[in-house]
């Protein structure tokens, strides 16, 4: 017994080991590259700790970003103009995943109740209707959404990226709410209703409230489809003051001269750390959301 118990656990080490290195292990050597210098990333075999460590490509970014002429002064050259835009377009992406995400669950939430807990005819044509908009490819619908923006005069602004975002995340959202209000008792809205609570009231004062999870679990997905997303980004904004960073980040690949692969791997850092810190920082939620409805009394 104790050998095959020792059996299974050198088993169970060695698949998260495997596991570890095939998740975790390009995102270190990315973290890792980008503190190493030019020459250094191209040397065979790969460089896995940077010997010198280098901020060179995080400099550019910030110095060219708030003050150009600083990050001459050090380095002798002047930073890349996709350098100094590209915290600017980092917080216009940051804007618009932070409210596709809070509009996205907030509408969804009243749109998925009704589906969830009232009976209507026509109510599971609506839900499959909603969930076939979602399946329509985005590059079928770039060219007349492009050309009714630019009509409308919404071309390069924020709030059109926005809408935009919202109108793929929402079928989602309503998708994953529905089926988490399903799993809370009607017992509970019931209790609500004899006290003298509408529909309405139910709602807000007892299941969104016990939903907290799940909408917090939404919210985050909601923020990581709308995070990267770049073909709309890409077709919709055209100066600076509306690019997002994935518009950027495609951009360094594209500059006159020669491609600086150091500071675009710097941005990709850079791009993948909210996402993180949302993960790091709600993980109680998430856990919760994903596990619910998992046991049943």
């Amino acid at each position: 017994m104790k050998r095959n118990k020792l059996k299974r656990y050198i088993l169970i080490y060695l698949a998260s080991a495997v596991f570890l290195t095939v998740f975790i292990g390009p995102f270190l050597w990315l973290v890792s590259s980008s503190f190493q210098m030019e020459n250094q990333l191209f040397k065979v075999p790969p460089v896995w700790f940077p010997n010198p460590v280098s901020t060179e490509s995080y400099r550019e970014i910030f110095m060219g970003a708030i003050y150009d002429e600083s990050y001459v002064s050090v380095y002798g050259k002047s930073s890349s103009y996709q350098a100094r835009i590209y915290l600017r377009s980092f917080l216009n992406s940051l804007i618009i995943a932070l409210s596709v995400s809070f509009f996205s669950v907030l509408f969804g939430a009243y749109a998925a109740y009704p589906i969830a807990r009232m009976d209507f005819k026509g109510k599971y044509f609506l839900l499959f209707s909603i969930l076939v908009v979602r399946l329509v490819p985005a590059l079928a619908l770039a060219i007349p959404i492009v050309l009714f923006a630019k009509k409308m005069g919404m071309n390069d602004r924020l709030i059109t990226l926005i809408f935009i975002n919202m109108s793929f995340v929402l079928p989602y959202v309503i998708w994953l709410l529905q089926a988490y209000f399903k799993t809370i008792p009607s017992e509970l809205e019931d209790a609500g209703r004899i006290d003298g609570c509408s529909r309405f009231q139910v709602l807000n004062k007892i299941i969104l409230p016990l939903s907290l999870p799940g909408l917090v679990t939404t919210g985050i997905l909601a923020f990581l489809l709308s995070w990267g997303e770049f073909l709309f980004a890409l077709l919709i904004t055209e100066t600076e003051k509306s690019f997002t960073s994935t518009v950027v980040a495609a951009m360094f690949a594209t500059m006159v001269g020669d491609i600086n692969y150091v500071t675009i791997i710097a941005a990709g850092v850079l791009a993948v750390i909210p996402p993180v810190l949302f993960a790091l920082f709600f993980q109680k939620y998430i856990m919760s959301g994903l596990l619910s409805g998992a046991v049943k009394n």
